[in-house]
Formats: structure tokens, sequence, C-alpha cells
């Protein structure tokens, strides 16, 4: 939500200078005369991700930090003013304290902390949708603990996949790096002593200069033209969707969203409203949406997942047997559990299928070449036979 710095006379006639947050200037126009102030400027406030700059998101281990410490120094009864400041304090990170600082005198302005992360720019967006969520059911506490457990667990999870990952990525890189070399500079040498002979290039090798000369004349345009493609959609804020990993992300959403559901319906918060609540949470826009009008209307909440139609048997299954059961909460709470491990589990085996992939991909490669630079080489043997 957009934030407005406003110079305002107040009721006694004085002039005040105000920070509200508001969908729009009339809104924020109307608020003003609610509250009896007279605005005579109004300035939208830029915030870091539109100000000029560049905001680097926080590291997954400064958000697991910071949702853990904060829920541990709220559960403990401190204010949220006081919990920040002791988080300042506390950090040796000069890029936290800064962060930590701004969140404090936001907060003490008056602001949510939810708006207060948002205006930062650094924070994960479901994170802030997250929190968001748990400061309208007063249950923030759990639900930085339930944030703290998700993150926690891809932290670990990300790290498993890069140790498995790290050896066949250094042998990609390597092989490529000869296969390279070999078809640039051994490839062409071979061959031109081929040609001068007056024999005919097989076509394996023929096939492999064409190869060869499309590199030396393509190859810098296209690693240029591939780098100015990644800055534009990193300028644009825009992600590169890779189909295999599709079923992943659909896992680790639903993971998130069911989670936090069963978080605020523990806590006491209608299913309607928990619904609109962590619709932040669903990168598929509209469709919590879907679900709470549909709710709303009178349909059970499995009605609803099967009316839309993007949510697998097994979940409307599940939730169909909460709703009858009358335990909704602890079955929304082992989908969210049985995603998340569904999730790993795929990821974990995509890692592992990756080293015997990239071994079989650069065998071929290196094969391909090879007989490519054998070949002329039996040709004049043959040629020195006669």
């Amino acid at each position: 939500m957009p934030i407005f710095r406003v110079k305002a006379y107040d009721q006694k006639g004085d002039l005040k200078n105000l920070r509200r947050d508001a969908t729009n200037e009339e809104e924020l126009i109307r608020s003003l005369s609610l509250d009896g102030y007279v605005p005579i400027s109004i300035d939208a406030e830029k915030s870091k991700k539109t100000a000029g700059k560049t905001v680097k998101t926080l590291k997954l281990t400064d958000q697991h930090m910071f949702c853990t410490m904060l829920s541990a120094f709220l559960q403990s009864g401190l204010s949220m003013t006081e919990v920040l400041r002791l988080l300042q304090r506390q950090t040796r990170d000069k890029q936290l304290q800064p962060i930590f600082s701004e969140l404090r005198e936001s907060v003490e302005s008056g602001r949510s902390l939810a708006q207060s992360m948002t205006t930062q720019g650094v924070f994960r967006d479901s994170l802030v949708g997250m929190v968001e969520a748990g400061e309208r059911s007063s249950s923030l506490p759990g639900v930085l603990d339930r944030a703290s457990a998700l993150l926690h667990s891809e932290i670990s999870l990300r790290r498993r996949i890069q140790t498995a990952l790290t050896y066949p990525i250094l042998m990609l890189l390597v092989g490529c790096f000869v296969v390279a070399f070999l078809i640039v500079y051994v490839v062409p040498q071979l061959t031109g002593i081929v040609v001068q002979s007056g024999k005919t290039l097989p076509l394996v090798t023929r096939i492999l200069l064409g190869f060869s000369s499309a590199i030396k004349v393509g190859g810098i345009p296209a690693l240029i033209a591939v780098l100015l493609a990644y800055l534009y959609m990193k300028r644009r804020g825009k992600k590169i969707s890779i189909p295999l990993f599709m079923n992943i992300r659909n896992l680790l959403t639903t993971s998130m969203l069911f989670s936090q559901l069963s978080t605020l319906i523990k806590t006491g918060v209608p299913l309607v409203q928990a619904l609109e609540m962590s619709s932040s949470l669903d990168p598929q826009k509209g469709r919590v949406k879907f679900l709470a009008d549909e709710v709303r209307k009178g349909y059970r909440f499995s009605q609803s997942l099967e009316r839309h139609g993007s949510f697998s048997e097994d979940v409307i299954a599940i939730v169909r047997i909460g709703e009858v059961g009358g335990n909704l909460p602890d079955c929304l709470d082992r989908i969210a559990t049985n995603s998340w491990e569904f999730a790993q589990a795929s990821m974990e085996k995509w890692s592992t299928l990756a080293e015997p992939i990239i071994i079989i991909v650069l065998g071929g490669f290196v094969g391909f070449v090879v007989m490519a630079v054998l070949l002329p080489i039996f040709s004049l043997s043959d040629l020195a036979g006669l």
C-alpha cells in the first residue's frame, strides 16, 4: 500500500507532519477529514523498491534469524518497538542494523510491522503476508514460529542440494571447457592437414567443423544476448520458469498456504477471514479470493477447492475428511507437511539424477568430438600406407 507524507492543520490550527498509508489520495483525504485534519500538501513516499536504488532481498538465513528472534522476544512479553531495538543492538551485521532501525522507527510512527517490512523491500512477499495475517489475527508469535520452521526447512534443503550438485557442476564446467577447446582449436588444425592432402572429410568431422565455425562467429554475440536478457528480466523483476520444477513450486506454495490457514483457524479466525488473510501467500492471483467467495456463498471448503480445479484430489479428500471429522486445522497441517515432504523428495531426486545425466551428456559430446578427430587421422594413415 502506498505511503504518503502529509502536511495538514489539525482542529486546533496547528500544522502537523503526518505519515499515512492509503490506497490512493482520495481515500487519504477522506481519512484525514474524518480525523479532523485539513491537508495542505500530500506527497507520495517512494519505497526502497522504487527509489532508484537496487535493494537486495535479505538472505534466507537472515530472514530466518529475524523470525526466530522476533518470535522469542514477543513471547517473553516485550513490545514490538523494544524487540526491534534489541535486534538492532544485538546484530553485528552492518546490513541488518539500518534495517532494524528503520523498522523500529516505522513501527513507532504507528504503522504495522507488515507495512514496515513492505516499505523496506528486503523481505520475502510470502513472509510479509504471513506477518500481516499474524497481526490481524493477534497470533503473530505463533505465525513467526511457523515461518521460522518453513525457512529453516528450505535452508536445510538448499544446502543439501548445493552439496549434491557441487561436483556435477564443477565436472560440467571443466568438460565444457575441454570440449570447447577441442572444437575451436584442435579439430580445425587437424582437419586442415587432411584437406591439404586432398582427402574428403568424414560427415561427422564436417558437422563438427560447422559447429566450430558457428561458435567462433556467434559465440560472443550469443553470450552478450543472454547477459542482456538476464539483466532485463532481473530489472523487470521477472523470473525464468522451468516447467520441470513447476510441480515443486506448486507443492511449496500449497505447503505454505495450508500451513498458514491451519495456524489462523487454530487461533479462532473464521475460515473466510483466514483465506483472505492468506491470499498474499499464493502466487496465483485471485485463486484464494475465489475460494473465500465460494465459502462465503455457503459451499464447503472442499467443494470450493473442487470447483476451482487447481488442487489435487488428495488435497480435496483430506480437507473433506477434516470437515466431516471436525478437525479441519489438523488436516490442513497434514496437507502442508505432506506437500513439503513431497517437494523435498522431488528436489533431492533431481539433485541425485543430475550427476549421471551430466556424465552421460558430457560422455556423448566427448565421444562425438573424439570420433570427429580420429576419423581424419585414420584417413591420413590410409593415405600414408598407399
